[in-house]
């Protein structure tokens, strides 16, 4: 079947290790897609307003934001699943149990870290999210939290993975972002969740849709969509699983494989 929409991961996807991308080659590539009538769909865990924000010259193209609690169009606006106080706050505690964890309490606009936290783990915030707010108490926070932004010892990450599913079961889902980086998000939502409700609001189905990502936060999306593609640059077991590989983000592979295989 013809594909009608296309979903991509951010960081370790569709953008280089400098955070950026082949902007006069996307906008030729964007304008044929458009031309075509498919979708072009971010999917990332950052927020959704600063995806539209960093594709604003494309203001009709959907942003997943949060991992999948959020969706966003310009003209359609923004609708976020957020956690419940009580959630918030049980997450919190079990988390007190692992100082050796830098927390980020991430709203729809604003981002919250401890104010003693390490400088570095403050500043890889602050390249990440525009909107970053110190607090001298993360339990104090009353913003609706889309999700939680862990990072923790890389030789920890999949024990903790391990040890926290059962103790947050029904509140929170650990969803690892690769060796020393984890994302708390709510049960059920997801990328693959969130390109569910677009493709129902679309009319567009999921053998009509392709994805792309790098990690295991996407495996969702890649396996709930027709062509689930993988980058070079992940690991060999996530690329096992996908139904393609592309090239390298380095070697621009999104860009890529939407020439060789869509236009």
């Amino acid at each position: 079947m013809t594909i009608k929409l296309i979903a991509t991961d951010m960081d370790g996807t569709f953008l280089n290790n400098h955070g950026d991308y082949n902007r006069s080659r996307f906008a030729k590539i964007y304008a044929s897609l458009q031309q075509q009538g498919i979708q072009f769909v971010i999917a990332s865990g950052h927020q959704a307003v600063e995806l539209a924000d960093f594709f604003s010259d494309y203001p009709e193209m959907w942003m997943i934001g949060g991992n999948g609690a959020e969706l966003m169009n310009v003209h359609a606006g923004l609708t976020a699943h957020t956690f419940s106080p009580q959630a918030t706050a049980q997450i919190l505690t079990t988390l007190a149990a692992y100082p050796e964890l830098k927390i980020a309490l991430c709203g729809t606009k604003t981002v919250y870290v401890w104010e003693h936290a390490d400088p570095s783990f403050v500043a890889d915030m602050r390249n990440y999210y525009f909107d970053l707010k110190m607090v001298s108490d993360l339990t104090a926070v009353t913003d609706s939290v889309v999700k939680f932004d862990i990072i923790c010892p890389p030789d920890m990450t999949d024990q903790l993975v391990y040890e926290l599913t059962p103790k947050l079961a029904g509140i929170a889902v650990p969803a690892s972002g690769g060796q020393g980086s984890m994302d708390l998000i709510q049960p059920g939502m997801h990328k693959g969740t969130a390109l569910a409700q677009l493709g129902s609001q679309l009319g567009i189905m999921p053998d009509e849709m392709m994805a792309f990502g790098d990690g295991t936060n996407d495996l969702e999306m890649l396996k709930y969509v027709q062509t689930g593609v993988v980058m070079g640059n992940a690991p060999a077991d996530l690329q096992a699983q996908g139904d393609a590989v592309a090239p390298t983000n380095q070697a621009e592979g999104v860009l890529s494989y939407i020439e060789d295989h869509v236009l």
